[in-house]
Formats: C-alpha cells, sequence, structure tokens
C-alpha cells in the first residue's frame, strides 16, 4: 500500500509540477549518486557566471535552490556545506560542487559572489552575518531570525555592509499575487485577506519542535505574516499598529492548528487560518481571498486564479504550480521584485511577535508597527 501511495504521489506530482521538478524532488529524498547536473545543464555547460556557495544540503536546496540555479542560471555551485555529511556529499555530487563537509573556511569563501543558506533555522542569521563581514552577497531562506537578539544582530550587520540581501519568503513572488497586486489602484481603502493553509503533520520529535529553532509560527505560519506585511506595505503609508488576536484549538501544541486574525489601524483585515490535522498528499496547500472594493481575488493553491472586478470575470491557470519558489531563489540573477530590508525586518517583528504571543498563549496584543 505503501508503494502504491509512493507511485501515485510521483504521478500526481508529474501532473502538478512537471517532469523534471518531480524527478528532482524524488533525489531529493532517496540522495541516489548520480550526476544530476549533467541532464539539468544540457546541452549548456558554461560556468562563466556567479559562483555560489549553498549552507544548508537538505530537501529545500536539492530540490529548489540547486535544481533552478542549475537550470535557470549559468552560475556554478563551488560548494557545499551541511552537518549532515551525506546530505553535502549527496548534493556536491549531483551538482558538480566541492563537499567542504560540516565547517568552513575563510579560504572556502575567497571566490564566491553569493552564499545560500537553507541551514537549520537558528544558524541563519549566525551564517549570514559572517558572510557579509567577508563581503559577500547572501541568500537568506526563512527564517531570517528566531528572536529579536538575532534580528537586530542581522539588521545592524545588513546596515554596516555594502552586500546585497536576498530573503526567501516566496508568496510575494508568486504570478497570483502579482494578479492582485496589479488590481491595487486606490491605497485609501482596506481590504480583506483570507489564508487557509494545510500544512504537513509533522512528529512531536521533528527538528521544528526544538525550542531553539522556533515554533511552526516561525517555520511555517511566517510564510503568510511575511505575505500579508508586504500587502500592507502596498498602501502609500502603513498603519501606526495592528491588533493581534489568536485563537487556539489546542494549548498544548499551541502553533498547529491555529487562526491568526490582525486588523490594522487603517481597518484592513487579515484572518490567516493554520491546520495541521492529516498530512496533505500533495504536500503544503493553500486557499487565499483577497477583496478590496470590487475586487475579489480567489487563489488556489497557486494553481489557478480567479479575479471578479465589477463585472469583468478572468482565470489565470499556472502549470506548473507557482508558489514562487523559482523567482525567489533566482532574485540575485534577475531584475524581478527585489524588497526593501526595511519591509523584511518588519515582517520578522511582527513573526516573533506572535511567536512570542503563543508561547505565553496570549490570546489578543497590539503590535506598534513603528518601533
Amino acid at each position: 500500500m505503501e508503494v502504491n501511495n509512493g507511485l501515485r504521489k510521483v504521478i500526481r506530482y508529474i501532473f502538478i509540477y512537471g517532469l523534471f521538478r518531480t524527478l528532482t524532488k524524488v533525489f531529493g529524498r532517496v540522495r541516489p549518486r548520480f550526476k544530476f547536473w549533467l541532464i539539468l545543464k544540457f546541452p549548456f555547460y558554461s560556468t562563466s557566471g556567479k559562483k555560489v556557495g549553498l549552507i544548508g544540503c537538505g530537501h529545500h536546496a536539492f530540490t529548489s535552490i540547486a535544481y533552478y540555479l542549475s537550470t535557470s542560471t549559468n552560475a556554478k555551485i563551488v560548494f557545499s556545506l551541511d552537518l549532515n555529511p551525506k546530505a553535502s556529499s549527496s548534493l556536491a555530487y549531483a551538482y558538480n560542487a566541492l563537499d567542504i563537509g560540516a565547517t568552513y573556511q575563510k579560504s572556502d569563501t575567497n571566490n564566491v559572489d553569493i552564499v545560500y543558506i537553507s541551514s537549520n533555522h537558528a544558524s541563519h542569521t549566525q551564517y549570514a552575518v559572517y558572510f557579509l563581514e567577508q563581503d559577500c552577497d547572501v541568500f537568506i531562506e526563512k527564517p531570517i531570525a528566531i528572536n529579536k537578539e538575532q534580528l537586530d544582530l542581522l539588521s545592524n550587520a545588513v546596515k554596516k555592509s555594502n552586500k546585497k540581501v536576498y530573503v526567501g519568503y516566496n508568496r510575494p513572488h508568486s504570478p497570483s499575487i502579482k494578479i492582485i497586486k496589479d488590481s491595487f489602484i486606490d491605497n485609501k481603502t482596506p481590504f480583506t485577506l483570507a489564508c487557509f493553509v494545510s500544512g504537513h503533520l509533522i512528529p512531536k520529535d521533528h527538528w521544528y519542535r526544538d525550542p531553539s529553532e522556533g515554533t511552526r509560527i516561525v517555520s511555517n505560519l511566517g510564510h503568510w505574516i511575511d505575505l500579508s506585511i508586504y500587502i500592507l506595505s502596498w498602501s502609500n503609508a502603513l498603519p501606526e499598529f495592528l491588533d493581534v488576536t489568536i485563537s487556539y484549538s489546542d494549548l498544548q501544541m499551541p502553533s498547529d492548528n491555529i487562526g491568526v486574525s490582525i486588523i490594522s489601524s487603517n481597518h484592513d483585515l487579515i484572518n490567516i487560518t493554520f491546520t495541521s490535522r492529516g498530512e496533505p498528499f500533495e504536500g503544503v496547500r493553500e486557499m487565499i481571498n483577497f477583496q478590496k472594493d470590487d475586487v475579489s481575488v480567489q487563489i488556489d493553491d497557486h494553481r489557478s486564479t480567479k479575479i471578479w472586478k465589477g463585472s469583468h470575470f478572468q482565470k489565470h491557470s499556472h502549470w506548473p504550480k507557482n508558489n514562487g519558489h523559482k523567482s525567489t531563489v533566482l532574485q540575485p540573477f534577475s531584475n524581478s521584485l527585489i524588497r526593501e530590508w526595511d519591509e523584511i525586518e518588519l515582517s520578522t517583528r511582527l513573526m516573533l511577535h506572535i511567536e512570542e504571543m503563543v508561547k505565553s498563549n496570549t490570546i489578543k496584543q497590539r503590535f506598534e508597527v513603528k518601533r
């Protein structure tokens, strides 16, 4: 039965993501000793582009970061590092990189243009600060910090450095969200945003639950908290404050099945429902609804977008499924959306504020947008 489910999932994924992306996801799980880059680079073998280092060689690094760098750029992955020797060596072999194991030396960064950081959450800040000080651009997977002390440390490093910082929050880069933004004409009226997310069912001993790594607010809900700040930033002026109300379904596991309601001083209404009562067969699923004036938008798992504007209706299909991962990874190689650091910092402050509320089982609290 388990084999049948695995085969069924592979077939389903081919229809959702396409053949090569699905193969990458399979290889990312089983890690066969196979030079995957020869297929992905064929017939182009140029390595004259940017030199890239990878820190953290888990599933996301293998199936998204390394994959998109190999298929969409002429960048050269020059080193891979992970505390798990098998993870770093298998990624290095698959993508033709140098496996530097679990530690790095200053010499490892001498010829690197940008380092992608997708290690465990608590280490993101430490690596980012180090490589900024080594005069290197950095791409930081979410979250960029797991507490206020880390955020302050990183913000100071960013402000002192003249290097570029990219972040891995991908929903703002999805075509569905761009459709909403294109319909956002009058900045004076409030909007309503509702996100319903079916997340992974993770065991009690999963590393996401380690107190030193942050709660699921940091590891999961941060995506839609960040999306909320991104949309709020489209207005002419940010709200003065956000009133946050949290509904807990189980105080023993408060961040697993949770509802977060945010009302801005500008009367915007944001609702985020995150549930993990069962493992979604096709991975994380999300439904997003947005309304402002006579514009109403419905996003179905970033596979289709319906938009009503007065009497006009349009439907956009997205294949393969596009929740923005590719455009996010390729930020350093394109002139696409590059977000301001102040916006990312605000997003992270709100996420950490909500995390502290969850840790103390707080139901309602005001968040001041300006420090």
